[in-house]
């Protein structure tokens, strides 16, 4: 029953309120709610699910709902309404208005009145909710300069009602035009005089270059702490509640997150894992702030220094792996994303990313929900959609992209320590799921995240299908079906990793069940899970024929992979020599595991070539290290088989995100099996009591 009290306080944080607050849900665009919302909440809600049972949890959640229903049906929306009118079309299929990331605003018409809710000054270009500037010209040509700021000319107007109790003066401060306003409809003037009660406002004016500035100021002071702007006219019920009430929504997010939050540290009641997560997520998320970005990116890999920490054998689960490593790690990508929250970010024009964030904007605002985009798909799937909604959550701002990516290769880090843990110890496990992180923040990988690109997204989905399928085997027919569903989001977003996908059957085969054995299938056959295998594969094989039927609607051709990059890209054209194939296949290959695009030696890629190493070791029967469990080698094949299909390009690292994790995990237990050591062995592993419910288990 904890999940749907989990989901309940999702709505609750994320519905738009009405009122403006600290906490006044979507769009998250102040720092602190983006970071208690889309990290610090998943993350309680994931470590310590029981909290939901207790009474200050329900009461705050239920307040927080009722509270949020109030505002939406009684109060009137609190900030100014802004409409911007560019001088040029600005994108294909516009009908009137541009829109912005803002669900307060109109963003469910064709032509809104209100592009965005302007809740704020605006005192630089970035805070300015133009983020269409990022769309293509109306003929899909390349962008010329008055596309963009700073030839760009741009009218916006800015409208709404403000109530006063005493007269004043109301100007705005600008370094561009002058702004024209405009009081219940008369003359025109700069620093109109307002007299006591309740009056209309309209400001205009034009803006040019790249300095903008808008900040209405009243008497000289801020307006906002001094009025009260509305967009419609507001009513007695507003003014009460806004000066008695508006307090509220912060009250109930403060004791819902520190009742969690204590409840969490008393569960865990372990010293030494306390001291290490929050000294370490405080280090990173200062280096980074401060200007040491290097600096922090090797703390990160020294988080594999967990290892060493005397851990309470009641808190040697994945829970504990997610407090010592995975707090951390998220501190860390909150400091990088912390610049980004609330400011909108301008694209490169033509690259992958920037294609995406077009087609987002098609999805969501221009409403073609199916099409999403484009009737084919040159460009990857799925993270258009992803994208689409990441903005819908966080406005302008790409800081949920920086987040989610983040939270996909936690993913494949905490995959990395379950799989580790079921052959060696628990501090080796813990050290691999720190080394897949470490993979990608010191290798080439490390500026995609954020990006916009869909490879951290697809292996983020791959693994957890992969955690889920290891989970089915015990826990029910609702882990299958979410691996079988997550397997496919994971083809999705990245077509090239179907093998890796169908690979997430593997898992079917029982971890204790080695590469050496595979010859040997009649003794391990009756203990494989069926089930696991066929949710993947029918699963995949529905996703696949929705999807062919999809592009059989818009272009008559039934087909998975027409009208997309695979006859560009693959390595197996007609009329090629073998030769020639056989060479490209290699190059492929190499480009994945020294992670460089075009291969070449890279000290950071070692762990990843041992672990493919280790696994064509395994494979071969090298003594001990055929030893490593068959269905991880498996999976490891899996994640490679795409690169002997095609060859990807640009972006160096991108096509080897999705092997860091599994790379990590072969590395790993192949040094377990070499060094006894490390090794977990069946009596300390009969010898040790039951882990506490994996966090998938807990949530449910």
């Amino acid at each position: 029953m904890t999940w749907r009290w989990g989901l309940l306080a999702a709505a609750a944080l994320l519905w738009p309120d009405h009122m403006t607050s600290w906490f006044d849900g979507a769009p998250l665009d102040r720092p602190a709610e983006a970071i208690v919302v889309a990290v610090v909440f998943p993350l309680l809600w994931a470590l310590d699910p029981a909290f939901l049972k207790t009474r200050v949890a329900r009461a705050a959640v239920l307040l927080l709902l009722g509270w949020r229903a109030f505002s939406s049906y009684a109060l009137v929306q609190e900030g100014f309404c802004v409409r911007f009118q560019p001088s040029r079309p600005y994108t294909v299929s516009a009908i009137g208005a541009p829109h912005s990331w803002d669900v307060r605003a109109d963003w469910r018409s064709p032509d809104p009145a209100c592009s965005a809710i302007m809740t704020g000054p605006y005192t630089a270009l970035p805070e300015f909710p133009v983020w269409f500037f990022n769309l293509p010209p109306v003929a899909d040509t390349p962008l010329v300069a008055e596309d963009r700021p700073p030839a760009a000319t741009t009218a916006m107007t800015v409208s709404g009602f403000v109530r006063t109790e005493q007269s004043g003066l109301i100007h705005i401060e600008t370094t561009g035009n002058a702004v024209m306003i405009r009081v219940d409809g008369g003359p025109e003037s700069d620093t109109p005089r307002i007299t006591p009660g309740t009056h209309g406002l309209t400001m205009t004016t034009m803006l040019t270059g790249d300095r903008w500035r808008f900040v209405p100021t009243w008497s000289g002071g801020a307006l906002w702490s001094s009025l009260l702007p509305t967009v419609r006219r507001s009513n007695a019920i507003d003014r009460i509640s806004r000066r008695w009430l508006r307090w509220l929504p912060l009250l109930l997010v403060v004791v819902l997150m520190a009742g969690w939050t204590v409840s969490l540290v008393r569960s865990v009641a372990d010293f030494p894992v306390l001291i290490f997560s929050a000294g370490a997520s405080f280090a990173l998320a200062m280096l980074l702030l401060t200007g040491y970005g290097d600096a922090a990116r090797w703390a990160v890999a020294a988080l594999t220094l967990a290892a060493l920490i005397p851990v309470a054998r009641r808190n040697q689960t994945l829970r504990g792996v997610v407090i010592t490593i995975g707090a951390p790690w998220l501190a860390y990508v909150c400091a990088r994303a912390l610049p980004t929250i609330g400011r909108f970010t301008l694209y490169e024009w033509g690259n992958d990313f920037w294609t995406f964030q077009r087609y987002a904007y098609r999805i969501a605002l221009q409403g073609f929900w199916l099409e999403g985009g484009s009737a084919t798909f040159w460009f990857q799937p799925l993270y258009r959609w992803v994208a689409a909604v990441l903005h819908l959550m966080f406005g302008d701002s790409s800081a949920g992209e920086m987040l989610w990516d983040g939270g996909c290769l936690l993913a494949g880090a905490l995959w990395a320590y379950e799989v580790v843990r079921t052959r060696a110890r628990f501090g080796w496990s813990v050290a691999a799921a720190a080394l897949s992180l470490a993979l990608f923040i010191l290798g080439t990988p490390r500026d995609l995240i954020g990006r916009g690109l869909g490879e951290i997204t697809s292996a983020g989905f791959i693994y957890v299908a992969a955690a889920l399928a290891m989970r089915g085997r015990t826990s029910g027919s609702f882990a299958l079906v979410a691996a079988g569903l997550c397997a496919i989001l994971g083809f999705y977003t990245r077509l090239n990793n179907l093998p890796m996908a169908l690979a997430v059957a593997a898992f079917a085969i029982p971890p204790d069940v080695r590469t050496a054995d595979a010859m040997h299938f009649r003794s391990w056959l009756p203990q494989v899970s069926f089930p696991t295998i066929a949710a993947v594969a029918t699963a995949l094989a529905i996703g696949a024929l929705l999807f062919a039927a999809r592009t059989w609607y818009y272009t008559g051709i039934f087909s998975v992979f027409y009208g997309t990059q695979r006859e560009h890209l693959a390595l197996w054209p007609a009329g090629v020599p073998l030769s020639t194939v056989v060479a490209g296949m290699a190059d492929s290959v190499l480009m994945v595991l020294t992670v460089n695009d075009p291969p070449r030696w890279d000290p950071f890629a070692i762990p990843v070539l041992g672990g493919a190493a280790a696994g064509a070791a395994a494979v071969l029967g090298v003594p001990r290290l055929r030893n490593i469990p068959l269905s991880v080698v498996l999976f490891a094949i899996g994640s490679l088989t795409g690169a002997l299909v095609a060859r990807g390009s640009a972006y160096p690292g991108r096509f080897s995100i999705h092997v860091l994790p599994v790379a990590s995990a072969v590395f790993a237990l192949g040094a377990a099996t070499l060094v006894p050591a490390l090794a977990r062995s069946s009596d300390a592993r009969q010898d040790q009591p039951a882990e506490t419910p994996r966090l998938a288990e807990q949530i449910g």
